[in-house]
């Protein structure tokens, strides 16, 4: 279903106006840049007003606040971005992205064969990993330390010292980039590493299957991460696992109520990324003499039949010897065989 289509770009004039509906469904269009629609979702626009409002945690100045948002958003639509560029490099296509609070949504659309499609789910933490190079190197030229935990934001004995502090800035762009990076790559379906998975095992055993798998591990990760979550006490963590569970097993519900059999033309567009035939590996030099003398034995029986019916054109059927009577009848039940045979391919065709 195309985005013009969705509820939530209707004209929604005459019918009434429900703030949980919007709050699930609705978006807040933001600009459009390089063809590429962007919107927000509702939720993220609550998200924001909580974060600035309430802060991040104990120490965080409202600096950081409007930073850690500003960043953010910032380093999501940029992720987003290199999804569709590498969907429209691969020669697919890309008009739409939606940001919301777990991150954002590239409606990107890649040649359906496994590697296109690996190609555009890694584009977005391509960014990423561009992003932490550039920014570990220059903070560790400044202050000779780079942060080797992801997900701690607190930024080490340093207080905020104003706008035009650049060590600040790039402690951010780093931190936030770091742990967007490490979360997207999580084995869990719909994350970049899910997607990932999924895409590397599909060449080997089809679309269907892989998917089961990739639902399989996401779920599993899940459980892990609300073990963990329940014995730190995080309660963001708790909600991630809820979510990514919820996800993949209803995507699990969902392949197995279509069954694989409507997949099946999903797993043929791979036909550009490995040969329908399998790869032949060269033969072997007893195979090439056991098909070169099968060839001379095939070509000998067809002279000692060719030299056959020539006599019982001359001579008639009675001058052929027993030998050649049944050598004649075994040609002609042969022939007779690959006739029907011939007969049965042309009616399926």
């Amino acid at each position: 279903m195309a985005w013009q289509d969705r509820p939530y770009y209707r004209d929604s004039s005459g019918s009434a106006f429900s703030p949980l509906m919007w709050l699930l469904n609705g978006s807040v269009p933001l600009f459009t840049a390089f063809g590429i629609r962007v919107r927000a979702h509702a939720s993220l626009v609550i998200y924001a007003a909580i974060v600035l409002l309430l802060g991040l945690g104990e120490g965080f100045a409202w600096q950081d606040r409007v930073l850690n948002i500003t960043i953010v958003f910032a380093i999501v639509l940029l992720h987003e971005f290199g999804h569709c560029f590498t969907a429209r490099w691969v020669g697919g296509d890309a008009n739409d992205i939606l940001m919301h609070p777990l991150g954002g949504l590239a409606f990107a659309s890649p040649p359906r064969r496994p590697w296109p499609t690996f190609l555009t789910v890694a584009g977005g933490p391509a960014v990423n990993v561009l992003f932490c190079i550039v920014c570990g190197a220059i903070l560790w030229i400044i202050s000779g330390h780079v942060p080797k935990n992801p997900f701690h934001f607190a930024p080490p004995g340093y207080q905020f010292r104003g706008w035009f502090d650049v060590w600040r800035y790039v402690f951010w762009i780093y931190q936030v980039n770091y742990a967007l990076l490490m979360f997207n790559l999580l084995p869990i379906f719909p994350l970049d590493g899910g997607q990932m998975l999924q895409t590397m095992l599909w060449p080997k055993f089809g679309y269907f299957k892989s998917m089961l798998f990739s639902c399989n591990t996401g779920m599993v990760c899940s459980i892990l991460g609300a073990m963990i979550a329940l014995a730190t006490l995080n309660i963001g963590l708790a909600i991630l696992a809820a979510c990514g569970f919820w996800y993949c097993l209803s995507y699990k519900r969902m392949l197995i109520a279509v069954g694989p059999e409507e997949y099946a033309d999903t797993t043929d567009y791979s036909a550009a990324y490995e040969p329908l035939t399998p790869r032949r590996r060269k033969p072997s030099k007893r195979a090439m003499k056991r098909a070169e003398k099968l060839r001379r034995d095939e070509a000998s029986e067809q002279q000692k039949i060719d030299a056959i019916l020539a006599k019982v054109s001359a001579q008639g059927m009675q001058s052929l010897t027993w030998l050649e009577k049944r050598a004649l009848h075994k040609a002609t039940e042969a022939q007779r065989k690959r006739d029907v045979e011939l007969g049965r391919t042309k009616r399926v065709l």
